[in-house]
């Protein structure tokens, strides 16, 4: 048994009548990231990557000894409030994804579905549910949302703040874009600032607050460099660099650790264009619609580093780029609530497809990925209309079942027999596209 499957199954067994001892052994093994992340340096991705990851570790370690000071967010929460009061995000995917890596998820999904949660459920949520039941994770001060994208956060978020007897604010968030709506949203971010000091004690000072979200819009100003960059250039990625990136430019965004990550894949990916110009690696290149399952080793062993396919982007880390010219860091509530509600993740599912269909071409891709993830009934009602944007567009898409952490609804070998197939087709149809003679492009997956 490798090191970290024993590791899982330690935590398995800690967790049915020793929940502490559980945690304390999850805590033993992030800090153990965290200091491999400030022990690394030098540049590339990689290096990067162990950076940003260790930053994240300690963050959820942070939140696993002291929920007391912590407040439960969902991915999308404008987090530069909390940022700027010092309070800790405890984030369900974040931490959801973690477990997954150590392998012990599979116990905690099966405590919540005893307690009730659905086997339908989303298994990011379901995680941190069982978790919550297990007394592995204790009750945090503050529960917060937003109605962005992700149904299960109505449920899993109430239920957590039930547990807890811990206020719970939820950040409705209107499917229009005029400016009534972003007032609208603005307006209840206002109140989650009051709540934090009333709460936790943690008043938000308006001057801090402009300068987070001054870092936030630094931020996405490379990430918006980074991806017109990657065009032009080949870099080894990995699903957990693509993950980086995607909670750096949210609940991460207006930290320093999100400012400097994405300022070394910038750096990285000019370095790679001034070695590279053009070329490539002779391998297919692959836009990501919706989470990575980075935990899962089959899925690792074809993406990682570009062993047989790179990953030039994922949608979700790219959200918020289109409005970021009307993003005015001096006024930050109205900041915060803009990138909501002109996310590409709200509103209808034809304008999350143009985005992420614009960003494909943008990053070169040869072929695009729509992952759909267990439980999310968002990606069920997205795949038709992807499909069928994407196959006009003339760039072929795998529509991918799997799942982020829960290992029960990911069948590695069927997920990897089906990936294997898909990046077959795109280079037998990048073959025949250089060569005038072949017998045209493969029929898609």
């Amino acid at each position: 048994m490798d090191p970290v499957t024993l590791l899982g199954s330690w935590v398995d067994r800690a967790a049915v009548d020793d929940p502490a001892r559980a945690r304390g052994l999850l805590c033993l093994a992030y800090s153990a990231v965290a200091l491999k992340g400030r022990l690394t340096g030098g540049r590339g991705v990689v290096a990067a990557q162990d950076r940003c990851n260790g930053v994240i570790a300690s963050g959820v370690v942070g939140s696993l000894r002291h929920p007391e000071a912590s407040c439960v967010v969902n991915i999308f929460l404008p987090c530069e409030l909390l940022h700027a009061a010092g309070v800790a995000p405890m984030i369900p995917e974040v931490v959801s994804v973690y477990v997954a890596c150590t392998r012990c998820a599979e116990g905690f999904c099966e405590r919540a579905e005893a307690a009730g949660v659905p086997e339908s459920f989303c298994s990011y949520h379901k995680l941190m549910l069982g978790m919550e039941d297990a007394g592995v994770l204790g009750p945090p001060a503050l529960v917060a949302n937003t109605t962005l994208a992700c149904d299960a956060n109505q449920v899993s978020f109430r239920s957590m703040a039930e547990a807890a007897g811990a206020p719970h604010l939820v950040v409705d968030v209107p499917q229009g874009t005029s400016e009534e709506d972003v007032a609208y949203v603005a307006d209840q971010l206002r109140d989650l600032a009051a709540t934090l000091g009333d709460v936790l004690g943690a008043e938000v000072d308006e001057d801090r607050l402009r300068e987070v979200c001054r870092r936030s819009r630094r931020t996405l100003e490379g990430m918006r460099r980074y991806c017109a960059l990657r065009s032009r250039c080949s870099l080894p990625t990995t699903l957990t660099s693509e993950l980086c990136l995607l909670v750096c430019t949210h609940v991460f965004l207006g930290t320093e650790a999100a400012e400097d990550f994405v300022a070394d894949m910038v750096a990285a990916a000019e370095a790679a264009g001034a070695a590279e110009g053009a070329g490539g690696r002779g391998v297919p290149r692959v836009f990501w619609l919706h989470t990575l399952p980075n935990w899962q080793g089959a899925m690792g062993r074809i993406f990682d580093g570009g062993a047989e396919a790179e990953l030039v982007g994922d949608d979700m880390a790219c959200d918020s780029l289109d409005v970021l010219d009307a993003l005015d860091p001096e006024r930050p509530f109205d900041f915060m609530a803009r990138r909501l509600v002109f996310s590409t993740s709200n509103g209808p599912a034809g304008r999350r497809v143009d985005a992420a269909l614009a960003r494909a071409r943008e990053a070169g891709a040869d072929g695009a990925v729509l992952f759909g993830h267990w439980g999310c009934k968002q990606t069920l009602g997205l795949a038709g209309v992807a499909e069928k944007a994407f196959d006009e567009a003339g760039i072929p898409l795998l529509v991918l079942s799997g799942d982020g952490c829960d290992p029960r609804n990911a069948p590695s070998g069927q997920m990897a027999t089906r990936v294997g197939a898909f990046l077959e087709s795109l280079s037998r149809t990048a073959s025949g596209a250089a060569d005038p003679g072949a017998d045209g492009p493969a029929a898609g997956v």
